[in-house]
C-alpha cells in the first residue's frame, strides 16, 4: 500500500498592502509542486487565501495587482462616520469581483477566515456562509474601515486576535503548517523620521500590536516564512500607491519561500 502523504496547511497573516508577498509565496509553492490542502487567512491573507481557495490558481491575482491597486485607492473616496473613516462598499465590490459571490462550500480548497468580534473581543473563526462578508470582516481595520455585521456579530480585523492563524489550519487537519508573517521589518528604522501626527501615532500603535501578536502566537507552525519588508503604516500606503512595487513584493515572497523550500520538502516527505 502506498504511503499516505502528509496534508499541508497554509496560514496567511495580515499586513494590508504587504499582502502581495503572499502571492509570491503561493507561486513558489505551486512551482515546486507543494500541495496546499487547507488555508486559514487573516485580513489581507484572508483575501489572497480565498482567491486561491476559489480557483487553485494565483496568476490572475498577480496580473490584476495594478488594477486592484487603483480600485483600492478609489475605495478611500467614500468616507463614512461615526464607526470608520471609510464605508467599504467600493472595496467590497473589488473583493466580490475577484472571488465571485461564492460560499465557503463552493471552494476548491477548505478555507477558514479569522475576524474579531468587537463586542466581546473574541476571535471569530469563519468556515461557512457568504465568502465576501467574511473577507470584509477580517479586513475591517478599526478606525479605517466600518465594522462588518455578520450573523449577529460585529466584525473587525482578525489581526486583533489572531494575526497568523496557524492554530486554525492545524485544527483543520494539516500535518505540516506553513505560516507567512508580513511583520518582519525594522520598526525603529522605518519610523525614525516620521512626524507624530494623530494618524501616524494610531498607525504605529496598530503595527506594534500586530507584530507582537503575530510573533508570539505562531506556536503551531512547522515553517515560518517572514520576508523582510518596509511597507508599513501611512508611509507604506503612500509608497503602495505612488511606487511601482507590485512585482517587487511578489518577488520578495517568492524568494523567501524558495529559501524555505528544502525544509518544506523535507517535512512533507
Amino acid at each position: 500500500m502506498p504511503k499516505k502523504r502528509k496534508k499541508v496547511g497554509l496560514a496567511l497573516g495580515g499586513g494590508a498592502v504587504r499582502g502581495l508577498i503572499h502571492v509570491g509565496v503561493i507561486k513558489a509553492l505551486m512551482e515546486n509542486n507543494i500541495p496546499i490542502d487547507y488555508i486559514a487567512g487573516c485580513s489581507i491573507g484572508a483575501w489572497v487565501g480565498a482567491y486561491f481557495a476559489t480557483y487553485e490558481n494565483i496568476d490572475i491575482f498577480e496580473k490584476e495587482a495594478a488594477r486592484l491597486k487603483r480600485a483600492t485607492l478609489f475605495s478611500f473616496l467614500e468616507p463614512t462616520f461615526p464607526s470608520g473613516l471609510v464605508r467599504g462598499d467600493a472595496l467590497r465590490k473589488i473583493v466580490a469581483k475577484t472571488v465571485g459571490h461564492k460560499k465557503f462550500s463552493d471552494l476548491v480548497i477548505p478555507l477558514a477566515i479569522v475576524a474579531t468580534d468587537i463586542n466581546n473581543g473574541q476571535e471569530v473563526d469563519i468556515h461557512d456562509g457568504d465568502l465576501v462578508s467574511a473577507i470584509m470582516g477580517s479586513m475591517a481595520v478599526p478606525i479605517m474601515y466600518k465594522p462588518v455585521r455578520r450573523n449577529g456579530k460585529i466584525l473587525v480585523d482578525g489581526g486583533l486576535s489572531n494575526p497568523v492563524p496557524d492554530n486554525i489550519v492545524k485544527k483543520m487537519g494539516a500535518d505540516v503548517v506553513i505560516s507567512v508573517s508580513l511583520d518582519n521589518y525594522d520598526y525603529a528604522k522605518i519610523y525614525k523620521d516620521t512626524k507624530m501626527t494623530l494618524l501616524n501615532v494610531a498607525s504605529r500603535s496598530f503595527s506594534i500590536i500586530y507584530r507582537n501578536l503575530s510573533f508570539a502566537l505562531m506556536s503551531d507552525s512547522d515553517i515560518v516564512i517572514k520576508p523582510k519588508n518596509d511597507l508599513v503604516g501611512m508611509t507604506g500606503w503612500k509608497r503602495f500607491f505612488m511606487d511601482k512595487i507590485d512585482q517587487k513584493f511578489i518577488n520578495i515572497g517568492r524568494k523567501e519561500a524558495e529559501r524555505a523550500m528544502p525544509k518544506i520538502k523535507e517535512l512533507i516527505s
